[in-house]
């Protein structure tokens, strides 16, 4: 989706686009092995939503022309501990997960 926005973006399309990235399920598997070891974890956790709205979108930051239409960033949560780089993600083969 975010692609298409940046493309037709000179067209006029105005885009607005959030959602949940791979650093959401990493907040949780995190929280859930804290609790199972024993360790008091919050009751509520609240992340927020990766944003990205037309005329700021990004190419390599909010989307990535050369990676297929349903890769999505979202991958920062700093005070949960969590924190990579889509390139990171996109680095990762079978051997190296």
């Amino acid at each position: 989706f975010r692609k298409f926005c940046a493309a037709h973006s000179a067209d006029g399309l105005k885009c607005s686009s959030a959602g949940s990235g791979p650093a959401q399920v990493a907040v949780a598997i995190k929280t859930a092995i804290a609790a199972l070891e024993g360790e008091v974890v919050p009751q509520e956790v609240k992340l927020p939503l990766a944003i990205a709205e037309d005329p700021n979108m990004k190419e390599g930051t909010d989307y990535f022309p050369k990676e297929s239409d349903n890769f999505f960033v979202g991958n920062s949560f700093p005070t949960c501990g969590i924190n990579f780089s889509a390139q990171e993600i996109m680095g990762q083969t079978k051997e190296n997960q």
